[in-house]
């Protein structure tokens, strides 16, 4: 089964998506996504809609599992509602709170009904978009079952390739 690794916004994060991939892609089959517009094509209103539906392509109706940080983790909502059957199990890591816009919150209403065995939270302690208290109240008032791990970082960078492995094995 193919494991889609979603980046946070900034093309900063080219450099997570190699290392996670480098580390998972011998054990789990693991593909890295680059956001159009790191390109520098202007971001355009939908654009998280629109990434969503490209990996939707990309999957050809099998089903996926998806490791998300940051802005990736509002992909992987939108995957979750036009797709909820392709995926399998999914990896949210590093909620972006700070970049919400009004109403982002509620793209993360789909984890009720999304099965507790196949999804993980991670969240650093310290995390500069949201430190790991916000993100566990935050997932707990969606489902207090939810997992969510505390990782001991004070930033916003989530190298857990092991973490993400163990899980998706």
């Amino acid at each position: 089964m193919k494991t889609y690794i979603l980046p946070g916004y900034s093309d900063k994060n080219k450099s997570w998506i190699d290392e996670t991939v480098e580390k998972i892609a011998p054990i789990i089959s693991a593909s890295g996504i680059y956001w159009k517009h790191w390109d520098g094509s202007p971001t355009v209103n939908g654009w998280i809609e629109k990434e969503a539906q490209r990996i939707i392509s990309d999957a050809n109706n099998e089903k996926v599992n998806i490791v998300a940080k940051s802005i990736g983790t509002m992909i992987c909502m939108a995957i979750l509602k036009l797709r909820p059957e392709l995926l399998n199990k999914i990896i949210l890591c590093g909620i972006p709170f700070k970049d919400f816009l009004p109403n982002d919150e509620k793209r993360y209403e789909l984890l009720k009904n999304f099965s507790l065995d196949n999804i993980l939270c991670i969240q650093n302690e310290q995390d500069n978009y949201g430190p790991f208290i916000q993100a566990e109240s935050f997932v707990h008032l969606l489902n207090p079952s939810i997992k969510i791990i505390s990782k001991p970082r004070n930033d916003h960078y989530y190298p857990y390739a092991d973490d993400f492995i163990e899980f998706l094995k």
